[in-house]
């Protein structure tokens, strides 16, 4: 038995629960697929997945020792990367996942990237589920959050202001809010993931007041918002990143900019190693290039001091 193979056939099966998704991914029979587990649960010892006609499940003896696989194959593939560090080559499969929001932003540092390093390969998974890297063997995963877990390093690349924002057409019929508590009479078109921002803490100067939005418009894709607040529907409370090309453009504005909203900071989080690969060292970098230090907000257009109030 090829152990390390059987390990590789094994994580594909519980990542996607499911013997034939795996032997598509890996390009193998559905055949190979299942005597590659049956080999690996046969040397350890015992069960590592349940299966029946309708479901795959991992056991928790399998849980255990799927954490451990893809640790020891993280291992080789960190040795394996070892030898192009030697030669400056970044090579191998770089898995990367970023918020589906974030793709306009992260998708011309990838390109370069990938332009700079033709040995590489990207793997990129768009998503806004909070996935486990060790788990689902990702090398490098974009977040945008007000505080991480210890359980990652992660590296602050930048800042992404929270605020609201309407376009010309809506403030032109609805009128333009003055103060927060203006903000109740109006309409939101309100993002969902991973839970709707129905209320938050405006602060000025010492004061606070917690404002209650009204939706006309709940929905879990930031593109659709976007739309929908460019077209007038409604205002927004979102991040800078998801409307800088409407804000550069002038079709949209922030409002209230003398009162702060929680800010973001936007990290590159990878698992914790001693040893970072060159793969996932180039990608690092160009980041940082990217976005600056990490204390600014590079999407907001040339805010005047009274727009650079520090974040809460």
């Amino acid at each position: 038995m090829d152990r390390v193979h059987s390990m590789q056939v094994f994580v594909r099966v519980a990542q996607h629960l499911g013997f034939a998704a795996a032997a598509r991914e890996m390009q193998l029979s559905a055949a190979a697929v299942t005597k590659a587990v049956s080999a690996l649960e046969a040397a350890v010892g015992t069960r590592l997945l349940d299966r029946t006609t309708r479901r795959v499940a991992l056991t928790e003896a399998g849980r255990i020792y799927l954490e451990r696989c893809i640790e020891a194959l993280q291992a080789l593939e960190d040795a394996d990367a070892s030898l192009a560090e030697l030669a400056r080559q970044p090579a191998g499969t770089l898995r990367v996942t970023a918020p589906l929001d974030f793709r306009e932003s992260l998708m011309p540092v990838v390109a370069d990237v990938m332009a700079a390093n033709p040995a590489l390969i990207v793997d990129l998974r768009l998503s806004n589920r909070v996935v486990d890297l060790v788990e689902e063997g990702v090398d490098l995963a974009v977040r945008a959050a007000h505080a991480l877990d210890g359980r990652y390093v992660a590296r602050q690349i930048a800042r992404t202001r929270l605020a609201v924002f309407g376009a010309a057409a809506y403030l032109r019929a609805q009128g333009r809010p003055a103060h927060p508590d203006e903000l109740s009479a109006h309409r939101f078109l309100v993002f969902t993931e991973p839970r709707p921002m129905l209320e938050l803490p405006f602060r000025r100067d010492g004061e606070e007041r917690r404002v209650h939005f009204t939706p006309t418009l709940l929905c879990n894709d930031g593109d659709a918002i976007r739309i929908a607040l460019r077209r007038g529907l409604g205002l927004a409370v979102v991040p800078s990143f998801l409307v800088a090309p409407d804000l550069a453009d002038g079709v949209v504005e922030p409002l209230l900019t003398d009162w702060t909203l929680p800010a973001f900071g936007v990290f590159a989080v990878y698992p914790h190693r001693r040893f970072v690969s060159p793969k996932v060292r180039v990608l690092l970098d160009a980041l940082a290039s990217r976005f600056g230090d990490g204390t600014a907000d590079p999407w907001w257009p040339n805010p005047p001091s009274a727009l650079n109030h520090p974040a809460p």
